[in-house]
């Protein structure tokens, strides 16, 4: 699988952490959810270059400041790719865990990214808009890094890299599963594919 095939359906934000979800937080993904359509209606009807951020905002019914929470340029929020900042709650989670390494990648990964649904439009905006796929390898960069600095913060650099590296490989090849996931799912098919994969290493 190609990194234009799958990576259209990765993207970091609000994701179903299951069970109850408090106002703030359903409101938080309401917002994500709204921008991020209106984004991607608009760039698909007119183009990148003929869609501003203000249109997307009157289209939502945001302002500019909110728009700029939540995403870093129209392409970002056509996309769906917010800020790749590891949140608070998931780097205390990694700190503190007792978990064996690539479990605990795992569910950081899991905590991190969100798999969506509409990637087949994205996929065809990225083939009508080449420039979007340097700013999609431009977020995979950073949400790499990201990672990375989190879990250097337990083990060593070249461990840590070796880690998120295979960690967001089994989650490009999770993609071809279309089911939505609460965070303790998508962490336990991360472990199904790294499992899969290692098993190929004495592959005959």
């Amino acid at each position: 699988m190609s990194i234009s095939e799958s990576d259209p359906a990765l993207t970091t934000g609000p994701i179903t952490t299951g069970g109850a979800t408090g106002l703030r937080e359903r409101k938080k993904q309401l917002t994500w959810q709204a921008i991020h359509e209106a984004a991607l209606r608009l760039v698909a009807e007119q183009g990148l270059d003929g869609v501003t951020v203000e249109a997307i905002c009157a289209e939502a019914d945001v302002s500019p400041r909110t728009f700029f929470n939540y995403f870093s340029s129209k392409a970002a929020a056509a996309l769906g790719l917010p800020p790749t900042a590891v949140g608070d709650e998931a780097r205390e989670e990694f700190r503190t865990t007792s978990k064996p390494l690539i479990d605990a990648v795992c569910d950081l990964v899991a905590a991190t990214a969100r798999m969506v649904s509409d990637r087949e439009t994205r996929r065809g905006l990225i083939r009508r808009e080449p420039e979007l796929m340097g700013v999609l390898l431009r977020w995979m960069a950073g949400l790499r890094h990201d990672l990375v600095e989190v879990v250097s913060e337990r083990y060593d650099e070249v461990t840590a890299g070796r880690a998120v590296t295979l960690v967001m490989g089994a989650l490009i090849d999770s993609i071809r599963d279309r089911r939505s996931s609460t965070v303790p799912e998508l962490a336990a098919r991360l472990r199904e594919s790294i499992t899969a994969m290692v098993a190929l290493v004495d592959h005959p």
